[in-house]
């Protein structure tokens, strides 16, 4: 808690490494939370990006009613859930291949993961983000309903319904 204080402090002087240091420390969580919801690593750099500028240019009114981490996810979902309203074709998965030959051990390794995956973005967003960002960010249900700005039983019932529907269509599936 006092590194993060000091960081803001920083930041809010202007300080180039503490810039650094802050991009270091949620750019890589911030890049995946946004293409786990996004389904594009190119639109989910574009918003992390987009999110630091916003952090950059409004530091100063950074209240610290919450952690620095929450208010920076804030800013990250806000727009992500913008580029999802504009965006056509949420559900097309882009292909990803790895760099070598080894195709095969690398698809049965990371077949259930790609299933699971495909179907949280084929999923209602309002239950995605939070699966999301329970599971894959792991916060718990009151920084969640703090970030959401909703109720912690909105919060509880959407993580419900949102497994639920997962596993049905995990099931139906096959799997």
């Amino acid at each position: 808690m006092v590194a993060e204080k000091l960081l803001i402090k920083n930041l809010k002087r202007g300080r180039e490494e503490a810039y650094r240091q802050l991009i270091e420390e949620y750019g890589n969580k911030l890049l995946r939370t946004c293409y786990l919801i996004l389904n594009d690593r190119e639109e989910a750099e574009d918003v992390v990006q987009e999110t630091f500028i916003k952090v950059f240019n409004k530091i100063d009114t950074f209240k610290e009613k919450s952690g620095l981490y929450t208010w920076i996810y804030a800013i990250a979902l806000n727009l992500s859930r913008d580029r999802m309203r504009t965006k056509q074709d949420m559900l097309e998965l882009k292909d990803e291949w790895i760099g070598n030959d080894d195709v095969e051990s690398h698809v049965e390794i990371n077949f259930d993961r790609e299933q699971l995956r495909k179907e949280i973005f084929e999923m209602n967003s309002l239950y995605k983000e939070v699966l999301v960002l329970f599971y894959y960010e792991e916060l718990s249900i009151k920084e969640i309903s703090n970030l959401l700005n909703e109720k912690e039983g909105t919060i509880k019932s959407k993580l419900s319904r949102g497994r639920n529907m997962l596993k049905e269509s995990l099931l139906k599936g096959g799997r």
